[in-house]
């Protein structure tokens, strides 16, 4: 929200608990946490703010079967926070509701392997009728024709989360019967076989066939997608201050798409021992992310989906909408880090522009850094704690 953006960036000071800055670093230590690239990171959330958190949050549990697993009130700021997780059937988490959460369920979010959507609630939207969240489909660049046009934002931005499961049209049977609504349904328009179902909020969420593994999870979050201006440049970025691969690059005759994931050498080598064997045997032991492949089907873990409509590089004016201006609706991606100062700086040696440094602001555990196209990208320290800060714990 505006009063998450501006609160915890800013310097103004809580109205309750003055004193308790000097406690937001927690004692506890991350340990070995899964990571990748030179702080160790890992992409753990997307930022969405939405109307009713009552709605919202037991649609997705309800729906693709994610878990409430910690939220964060701030009473002096006017904002809670709920992070949910599709989590893998033997994943232990401490319990968590929309009635109590714990500093067990802290520790459990700040040093997860796995990825949440954040949901973000404004208090007091829940009642305002003339609230709505920017899915980030709407916009200028759609053209006036399109059912999608609207004056602002002049470029859109964010697209889309995803998530992947055996039999789009299973799912999609399922989804509608629980009373769902569809911006596509699976038969619909010119791809077939996959669709885009909506949130309470009208957020797009794309439902992609993964390859047949036998997973006991119906469902894996498996993707955030964010337009930008240069494909190259962004994947670049995201692999060399992030520490994400580059599964697969598509190129069509006008847009190219770029899948990249925070992966540890075991969890790809794992995927990469389960492709079809005419895979492996036209890749060998590695993969060329330029050529056809099947690890975002195989792969758990949430993929940052880049999409890059060529020729935008190279207009000085072109720049897509972050989020956090008006309209808003996506706010942020999110990634842990082991150690967040000292990553902070090298960070910003290398370039890196920041609109948050771990100093500035009320909150000491997080920062907030600019790609590219001016997404904002938080990172949390895995020693981060909110208690003392918050309302809740």
């Amino acid at each position: 929200s505006s009063l998450f953006c501006a609160m915890i960036i800013s310097g103004s000071r809580p109205l309750a608990r003055v004193g308790a800055i000097s406690r937001v670093l927690a004692q506890s230590c991350a340990g070995f946490a899964a990571g990748s690239g030179p702080y160790n990171a890992r992409f753990q959330q997307t930022m969405l703010r939405i109307k009713d958190p009552k709605v919202s949050v037991p649609f997705y549990v309800d729906n693709f079967g994610m878990r409430l697993v910690h939220w964060i009130r701030f009473d002096q700021w006017g904002f809670t926070v709920y992070f949910l997780e599709r989590q893998k059937q033997d994943a232990v988490s401490p319990e968590c509701s929309m009635d109590a959460t714990t500093i067990d369920c802290e520790r459990y979010l700040m040093t997860m392997d796995g990825s949440t959507l954040e949901l973000t609630h404004n208090h007091g939207s829940e009642g305002e009728s003339s609230f709505e969240a920017w899915n980030g489909n709407t916009g200028r660049d759609v053209g006036i024709d399109s059912p999608l046009y609207r004056e602002a934002p002049s470029v859109r931005g964010f697209g889309h989360v995803a998530f992947n499961c055996d039999d789009v049209y299973d799912a999609c049977s399922k989804l509608a019967a629980s009373g769902v609504k569809f911006q596509k349904k699976p038969d619909e328009g010119r791809m077939k076989g996959l669709a885009f179902a909506l949130d309470p909020d009208g957020y797009w969420i794309e439902i992609v066939k993964r390859q047949p593994l036998a997973w006991p999870e119906y469902y894996n979050l498996s993707q955030t997608m964010l337009r930008v201006k240069d494909g190259p440049k962004s994947a670049d970025f995201y692999q060399k201050h992030l520490g994400m691969t580059l599964l697969r690059r598509l190129d069509f005759s006008d847009f190219s798409l770029f899948f990249l994931a925070s992966v540890t050498p075991d969890e790809l080598k794992s995927a990469l021992d389960q492709r079809p064997e005419s895979e492996k045997a036209e890749h060998g032991d590695g993969f060329d992310p330029n050529k056809p492949n099947t690890l975002t089907k195989l792969l758990f873990n949430q993929c940052l989906e880049l999409t890059w409509n060529h020729g935008t590089e190279k207009d000085p004016v072109f720049k897509v909408h972050d989020g956090n201006a008006a309209p808003q609706g996506f706010g942020h991606i999110g990634f842990l880090v082991d150690d967040l100062e000292p990553a902070c700086e090298r960070m910003q040696a290398d370039g890196v522009d920041f609109k948050k440094k771990p100093s500035d602001g009320n909150m000491r555990g997080i920062a907030f850094a600019y790609d590219p196209d001016g997404y904002w990208i938080e990172l949390i320290d895995r020693k981060a704690s909110f208690a003392g800060v918050c309302s809740n714990y």
